[in-house]
């Protein structure tokens, strides 16, 4: 497989000058390959879909019975710690851009992370790095560093998530824990593997294939240092999204149920184990945003601490945080970009 090497990229220049086709598009890949991914994702899904139809069918009386008044205060708090959470990973993408060369604006960033975002919801998952790449480019960005960087991101997201819920399940007695320390041991390995720097460079080349170019330069990786610092920062950012999950279960008035029993930072570190460790099995799943396998996670381990009615209540927050982030998703996707279009007038207003 022959690859082109762009050239020493200089800030703001695109490093997709040398534009040509990949030896080997998705499209040619042998037809038997792309049913068995397909056909995967699908077994997958399908079980997914019925293991948490089974359960709610299960449950439907209780659900119906189940008295849901939200609190919409606590669900505005809910989104607004889940925005700082997710920036925490897109500021690592944007130091990753700057470790190959590339000098993007941190509005820019942020606009076209969260507007990825939403592009996860799409099987596959592919059109998360072409958003986000596409939105980059506009911006003087090259393609294969948004992209590679992009891709790298996403990684250490997730191995960062399962490292967070590896260190705190042993100090939280839960149901099924040691299943759930082997689940999130597996994740930790398999995923911080592929979030080395010199691994996750090399993934690049298979990241760039959908823009059709083979632009590629492996001297200029993320550095060990912006990695470390990296993981730290979203180490922060699950925190935050832990404490979204609070504050769902706040506004249903069901977050005193854990509290008394694990006190409140014990309470804190059981919700962002669980809510790391459902994102990123639904990660790993390959379905469209993790959906079902998610809430299927946070239920089965939701449920035996929330009381006679923890299904219900487990259920009903997994459902109300799936809208909730998705909804802050959005309101992200359309402020950053607001506030990119204004910090990118005031330089032509000033000249």
């Amino acid at each position: 497989m022959v690859f082109f090497v762009e050239r020493q990229p200089c800030p703001h220049s695109r490093d997709d000058s040398l534009e040509t086709p990949t030896s080997q598009s998705p499209a040619s890949r042998p037809p038997w390959r792309r049913w068995m991914s397909v056909t995967l994702r699908v077994v997958i899904g399908l079980a997914v879909v019925v293991g948490v139809g089974r359960r709610v069918w299960l449950e439907r009386t209780k659900l119906t019975a189940y008295n849901l008044r939200p609190v919409p205060s606590w669900l505005a708090a809910s989104g607004v710690t889940y925005l700082a959470g997710l920036s925490t990973c897109a500021v690592f993408w944007w130091m990753a851009m700057r470790d190959r060369g590339a000098r993007p604006r941190l509005p820019t960033t942020l606009a076209a992370y969260f507007a990825g975002h939403l592009g996860k919801y799409v099987p596959g998952k592919g059109l998360v790095v072409i958003v986000r790449a596409g939105m980059m480019r506009d911006s003087g960005i090259g393609v294969a560093t948004a992209a590679i960087t992009c891709a790298h991101e996403t990684v250490l997201m997730m191995a960062t998530g399962a490292l967070v819920s590896l260190a705190i399940l042993p100090a939280v007695a839960v149901p099924h824990r040691g299943y759930l320390l082997l689940c999130a041991a597996a994740l930790t390995a398999g995923l911080g593997f592929f979030s080395l720097p010199p691994v996750a460079t090399r993934l690049g080349r298979l990241v760039t294939r959908p823009f059709g170019t083979g632009t590629y330069e492996e001297s200029h990786t993320s550095r060990w240092t912006t990695v470390l610092l990296g993981a730290a920062i979203i180490a922060v950012g699950w925190l935050l999204m832990g404490l979204s999950l609070a504050a769902v279960l706040a506004s249903m008035n069901d977050l005193s149920t854990i509290v008394s029993q694990f006190g409140a930072i014990g309470a804190v570190g059981l919700l962002t184990a669980v809510v790391a460790l459902a994102t990123v099995g639904g990660f790993v799943s390959m379905l469209p945003g993790g959906l079902g396998l998610r809430e299927w996670v946070l239920v089965e381990t939701l449920a035996p601490v929330l009381g006679s009615d923890g299904v219900a209540a487990a259920t009903v927050a997994a459902v109300l945080l799936r809208m909730v982030w998705l909804m802050a998703e959005a309101a992200g996707t359309g402020l950053f970009w607001m506030l990119d279009r204004l910090c990118k007038r005031r330089p032509a207003e000033t000249n």
